[in-house]
């Protein structure tokens, strides 16, 4: 939530000068991205402090709060160094040369898995998990500087140019719209746990998070396909291409969709199955459910797909708005669950979530901007 939008508005605002290969324009708003991105460090970092306030919100037993707050610390302190390299990443993920970057990340977060494991062996404990953790933060940090010096002109960026203190409030300012994004996708995660957990209790966030297991998965694989999509579609944008960036969206809708609709059969196949060896039989989900978790991963790629041409096209209003208006229908959904005190109607109702009010914002957006699109898009 602090990175307040900073990270998708600078992959967005970093391709026309790497499209056009005029760095030098984008030397202020690289500097200015840089400066809040170290402030926001600066931020997390000085929150870790604050773990006394959890500690009584949590209600931590005594014999755990001195680990807890120290943990606490540590990983603000992880978290808030990593936050100044997230310009750099932007521009990767800009100019589209992230696939050795992915590779190396992949590559630290095993190796890492095995420090943790080292750790717990020699009696570290949790402390083995932040082990873990600087290992991946060096190894990323160290290769993405190495890939962002390989762009041609790439040290006009770090040229002194005093333009850049012009640039923070406008940086700061269009990145209000995009956070809308990370903000309420954490609002509505933070909400759809306590929903859970008030609901059906601890025995009942078991299940939920076991039965829901598959389908997260699956629904994070589909966002990279979206992700690594942004960039190469506002590319096409930023040179006058609209056509073929439509071709292009259509054809990624259509993968994605068929993707989408393979996993949906796999989860009704396999769902109930790893439930149970997960479990070892213990815990009881409705299959009804499953058929809730299928619908929802359909409907998540539908709504997901849509949620990425206004980033694209800049459609300022929908990218505020679609959002919230997708975090109040969840709110509204899980409401009437709440109601009726039953897992599988909260299934159906948080499946559908996708389908109402984010959707219908970006469709609205999409009218708005007069995007010729293939009138079955909308049908689906």
């Amino acid at each position: 939530m602090i990175d307040a939008g900073v990270t998708p508005l600078s992959i967005r605002q970093f391709v026309s000068p790497l499209t056009h290969g005029d760095l030098s324009q984008l030397t202020p708003r690289f500097q200015a991205t840089i400066a809040i991105s170290m402030i926001q460090g600066l931020v997390i970092f000085f929150f870790g402090f604050t773990s006394l306030w959890f500690v009584d919100l949590f209600k931590v037993p005594e014999v755990f709060q001195t680990d807890f707050c120290r943990l606490f610390l540590a990983q603000c302190l992880l978290v808030s160094i990593g936050f100044p390299l997230r310009p750099f990443n932007s521009l990767l993920l800009a100019k589209q040369t992230y696939a050795s970057s992915y590779i190396v990340s992949a590559a630290s977060m095993l190796i890492s898995l095995g420090l943790i494991w080292v750790g717990f062996i020699l009696g570290w404990g949790l402390w083995s998990i932040c082990l873990g953790n600087c290992f991946q933060i060096v190894c990323n940090s160290a290769f993405t500087f190495y890939m962002v010096s390989r762009i041609p002109g790439f040290p006009i960026l770090l040229r002194k140019n005093y333009l850049w203190i012009q640039q923070v409030p406008h940086v700061f300012r269009e990145s209000t719209a995009f956070a809308s994004g990370s903000v309420f996708v954490a609002l509505g995660s933070l909400f759809q746990s306590t929903m859970v957990s008030r609901l059906f209790d601890l025995e009942g966030v078991a299940a939920w998070n076991v039965g829901a297991k598959i389908t997260t998965l699956l629904s994070q694989v589909i966002s990279k396909f979206f992700e690594s999509s942004f960039a190469p579609l506002s590319e096409l944008e930023e040179q006058q291409k609209r056509k073929l960036m439509i071709n292009r969206f259509l054809q990624l809708f259509l993968f994605t969709f068929f993707f989408a609709f393979v996993c949906a059969v796999f989860v009704l196949f396999f769902n109930d199955s790893f439930i149970t060896w997960w479990t070892k039989g213990q815990i009881l989900w409705p299959n009804a459910a499953t058929y809730a978790m299928a619908f929802w991963l359909i409907a998540f790629t539908i709504n997901r797909a849509f949620s990425l041409l206004p980033g694209v096209l800049l459609h300022w209003s929908t990218i505020r708005l679609a959002p919230l208006f997708e975090f109040l229908s969840l709110a509204v959904s899980l409401f009437i669950a709440s109601s009726m005190n039953n897992l599988t109607v909260f299934a159906w109702c948080w499946a559908i979530t996708p389908l109402l009010g984010g959707l219908f914002a970006n469709l609205r957006g999409l009218i708005q901007l007069k995007l010729r699109l293939p009138s079955f898009l909308f049908v689906c």
